[in-house]
Formats: structure tokens, sequence, C-alpha cells
């Protein structure tokens, strides 16, 4: 009988020390402790972004590619601005017109509203891809400019200032 006694004390001494614990917590829960001392939480650095995206597609060297490079800069400055998401694709393997509308097919798949391509294949590949998806603004980036505009399709002048103009267009901004 003695152990029985001696085992409930110790049963009965834990469970008063875990509902003193507990009272504890929550009291300083509740008073609005843990250190803060009217501090506030700084603004969350993750960007909020709207259901539209605008996808580049390059030629095997993506965005190192100098020709890309700058619309890659003129997409980020469009993003900042709309909050729309960029992508890029870069091609591997054959560069060519055929190897780039897959390509293309995997832009429009994953819900580009927009897609940019910039290279001879990535360009080239647009005529014949373009048509099958009409919800989806193509924006060919060549140097020169001109001769591949279509119903969903405009060219654009390869620099920075003029891509993200082009992007913020194309996204209705």
């Amino acid at each position: 009988m003695k152990v029985w006694v001696a085992g409930h004390r110790w049963w009965v001494l834990g469970a008063g020390a875990l509902v003193v614990a507990a009272a504890v917590v929550v009291g300083v829960v509740l008073a609005g402790g843990g250190g803060s001392h009217g501090r506030t939480l700084p603004p969350a650095r993750a960007r909020v972004y709207t259901d539209q995206q605008a996808c580049l597609l390059t030629g095997e060297k993506g965005t190192a590619d100098p020709a890309a490079a700058p619309v890659w800069a003129g997409m980020q400055d469009a993003s900042q601005r709309t909050r729309a998401k960029v992508t890029y694709l870069a091609m591997a393997g054959e560069q060519s017109v055929g190897a780039a509308g897959p390509y293309l097919a995997t832009l429009a798949g994953r819900k580009c509203t927009v897609v940019l391509t910039v290279g001879t294949a990535p360009d080239g590949a647009v005529a014949g891809v373009a048509p099958e998806y009409p919800g989806i603004r193509f924006l060919v980036v060549a140097a020169a400019g001109g001769g591949h505009d279509g119903a969903n399709v405009t060219t654009v002048a390869g620099t920075r200032t003029a891509v993200g103009a082009a992007v913020e267009a194309a996204l209705g901004r």
C-alpha cells in the first residue's frame, strides 16, 4: 500500500508542476510578453504576383546571351511595375526553327500571357506557332525590328526600355 501512495504523490506533484508551467505560459502570452516591447515586424519580402506572366524563349546561352540580357532586364522592370511573373526558358540542343516550336508550345502550356523570343531560331518559330495560341501575345525581339507582326505577334526593339514598355502594353497595363 505504501508503494501506491508514494507513487500517487509523485503523480500529483508532477501534474501540479505541469499546471503551474501552463499557467505561466498562458500568462506570458496574454500579457504580450516575448520581448517585443511594441516592435512591429518588417513587411514581408515576398512579392505578391498577379496571375499574368511574361515568358522569354532564348537560344542555348539563355540570359547570358548579349542580345537576351537587355530583354530579361526589361521584363524584370515590367514585372516590378505590373506584378506579373517573369520566367525564361533556354533552348538546348539543336538551334533551329523546327526545334524551337516545341519550346514555344511549352511556354504556352505554362499559361504565359506574353511570350517573348530572342534569337534566330525562337524568332523564326513564332510565325508557325502563334496562330495556334490566339490568346497569347507574342513579342519577337529583333535588333532591327519589323517583319514579324501579325494578329497576336508584335516585333519589338531589343532595348531594355522598349521591351519593358512592350511587356506592360501586352499585359494591358
